[in-house]
């Protein structure tokens, strides 16, 4: 696998990938190749009815490792948006059902591949989750403003987007990034549930209606990789880094 920091299981029929990267699970080049890699595995195998996404204890995904990025040039930030969507499209339209166990900070990235799973579940606790691009100096539009229609209330376009604020898990649970919250001990025994319960779904019946219900959205943001609009989007931190070291 392309990045240690992804680990992949399988029991009871479900396949869990786990982010976990001794810090804030960044996301980067190689993680957005190592999730694409687990996610090829799990669809292969008959033995996997059902996907998980969890982090560590603390953090889903505290976003793109900005680390890194003040690391790389123009080129290679010009990769990012790309990357990004075409994960976020694969978890959005997986033939089989995808579950997000959340029991940390789920910030910009991490929101977004929050967003693309079918169902999503909070741990109670002291963390926070949220689109915050604007607040760090990016622009957020593209297939990630698409996505985040599809599951947030209007009132989190303004106070969330816009001014790039994030919400703790209750709150986040009210504007649409998660579904359900409970207390930290029961996170991964309600996600077991509902991922053994999908993984009896007929997969045929499943995959065509996920097709029926998003293949609209699936294709622009195909069209925007293909169309090279989302190249800008993270080039804008190269701006942001070049006028800070002015």
């Amino acid at each position: 696998m392309a990045s240690e920091s992804v680990k992949y299981s399988v029991e009871d029929r479900v396949a869990t990938l786990t982010l976990d990267d001794g810090g804030p699970n960044a996301l980067r080049t190689e993680i957005f190749e190592a999730f694409t890699e687990a996610l090829d595995e799990a669809e292969a195998s008959s033995d996997v009815g059902a996907v998980v996404i969890a982090g560590r204890e603390g953090f889903f995904s505290a976003g793109m490792d900005l680390k890194w990025m003040r690391s790389i040039d123009r080129d290679e930030l010009g990769t990012i948006g790309p990357n990004m969507a075409a994960l976020a499209k694969r978890i959005f339209v997986f033939p089989k059902p995808v579950i997000a166990a959340v029991n940390g900070h789920a910030i910009a990235g991490g929101a977004i591949i929050l967003l693309a799973c079918d169902r999503s579940v909070g741990a109670e606790g002291d963390y926070k989750v949220g689109l915050n691009e604007v607040g760090i100096g990016i622009p957020f539009g593209g297939f990630a403003m698409k996505l985040a229609q599809t599951h947030l209330v209007p009132a989190a376009f303004g106070s969330g987007l816009l001014h790039g604020e994030v919400f703790n898990p209750d709150r986040a649970r009210e504007i649409g990034y998660l579904d359900e919250v409970v207390p930290v001990d029961q996170l991964m025994p309600r996600v077991k549930e509902i991922a053994e319960r999908a993984a009896a779904l007929n997969e045929f019946a499943y995959r065509a209606t996920k097709l029926g219900m998003r293949t609209d959205l699936a294709d622009e943001i195909q069209e925007q990789i293909d169309s090279g609009v989302l190249v800008p989007l993270f080039q804008a931190f190269a701006d942001l880094r070049e006028s800070q070291s002015a």
